[in-house]
């Protein structure tokens, strides 16, 4: 029995730190929604939207310095560090003067999230490393100092806080943790060729599904101004389902990869999606029950219309975390197929975002007719054969 705890210790623990510390994250957006105007904390969402796909760079980086140095594949990982960031430099400056003309954004808010994007891009090799090696314990306490920092640094000058400095205590937790994956890896070692394709090809993944929960912050300060910080207070509860969802995925992933090759694995799968309808049905219910009266106690007064907004925006959130779901049983399945279904929905998704802008309710409603048709489609269509299939 000791043994059998000692080898599934991180499976047993790691669901309950990575909940933690979302509840960590959690905490600033508290501090800030609390400190800030309703307008104000709508345009640093948006900032965060913004930031939330650059660090799609870093977060695929991470994922494919662990597999090849997990498989023992060389690579020269300091000219592929230095292609990066000379080729993400050049791409942000030219959205360093272009940005400002489509979105409230200004150059000095956007040189701060540029080098926290340096910066996660710089820590992601480390956390590679550290991924790769099973390091688990050592790769949680990196992505604790990252978040302690920036909510202990927003407590404590939470007076002085506007969009500048929520950003600065970001960079300040970013920049903690690189310092100390300096003490607790090298950089990973630098043999052979320089190979970008699986980074290419994950960053194309990574790109489509964040897009999926970022576009409609980065809109809602063009279309609904007013409206945006309400709008974010509800969002916040929204991607709460989605992250602990992930969260749980962490644990699933394994158990899909070892019966892909399964005769029941059709069968398993199915029970699955049935528990994971049942808990997603439990979810709505509490999100109309019992989080509408939460939303005042937590980020207090002001925010009168989150309460309504997050009725309609649950139904987002289901349905974006079935199309999760879809992906995750295709790439235990090793298909990559299945991201032509996820470009026609994001196309669509665009579509409706900027054509059904009335009011905040037909914008989610809108959204939720996307995702929800979208899963449903894609539950019927896409393969669940067990047995591997070659792609193009």
């Amino acid at each position: 029995m000791t043994s059998f705890i000692q080898r599934h210790a991180v499976l047993l623990i790691f669901p309950i730190l990575d909940v933690a510390l979302n509840l960590v994250n959690y905490a600033y957006h508290l501090l800030l929604a609390r400190e800030l105007s309703s307008a104000v904390y709508g345009l640093l969402n948006a900032y965060l939207a913004f930031l939330g796909l650059l660090l799609i760079i870093g977060g695929a980086l991470q994922w494919t310095v662990t597999r090849d140095y997990s498989q023992q594949k060389t690579n020269d990982y300091q000219k592929l560090r230095f292609r990066i960031l000379m080729s993400i430099g050049c791409f942000l400056l030219i959205l360093l003067y272009a940005l400002p003309y489509f979105l409230p954004f200004t150059k000095i808010n956007l040189l701060i999230v540029y080098l926290i994007v340096l910066f996660h891009i710089l820590l992601s090799f480390r956390r590679g490393v550290l991924q790769a090696t099973e390091r688990f314990y050592a790769l949680n306490l990196s992505y604790y100092i990252e978040s302690v920092v920036k909510v202990l640094a927003t407590w404590l000058l939470i007076q002085q806080t506007n969009v500048s400095y929520a950003l600065l205590f970001i960079l300040a937790g970013m920049i903690a943790s690189y310092l100390l994956s300096l003490i607790q890896v090298p950089f990973p070692t630098s043999t052979g060729q320089i190979k970008a394709s699986g980074l290419v090809h994950m960053i194309h993944t990574q790109v489509v599904m964040t897009l999926f929960f970022t576009l409609d912050s980065l809109l809602v300060t063009r279309y609904f101004p007013q409206f945006a910080g309400d709008y974010s207070v509800a969002l916040r509860f929204g991607q709460l389902l989605l992250f602990v969802a992930l969260s749980l995925a962490q644990l699933l992933l394994p158990r899909l990869s070892q019966k892909s090759q399964d005769e029941a694995f059709l069968l398993w799968e199915r029970r699955f999606y049935r528990i994971l309808l049942s808990g997603l049905a439990l979810a709505v219910l509490v999100y109309w029950t019992i989080v509408p009266y939460l939303i005042p106690i937590l980020f207090g007064s002001g925010y009168d219309a989150a309460t309504y907004y997050i009725k309609y925006m649950v139904f987002v959130y289901v349905g974006i975390t079935l199309i999760q779901y879809e992906a995750l049983v295709q790439f235990s399945l090793h298909r990559t197929s299945y991201l032509k279904g996820y470009w026609l929905i994001l196309i669509l998704f665009i579509i409706v975002l900027t054509t059904f802008h009335s009011t905040v309710e037909t914008w989610l409603l809108a959204q939720a007719g996307v995702f929800l048709l979208g899963a449903l489609i894609l539950r019927f269509t896409l393969p669940r054969h067990p047995h591997p299939v070659k792609e193009a």
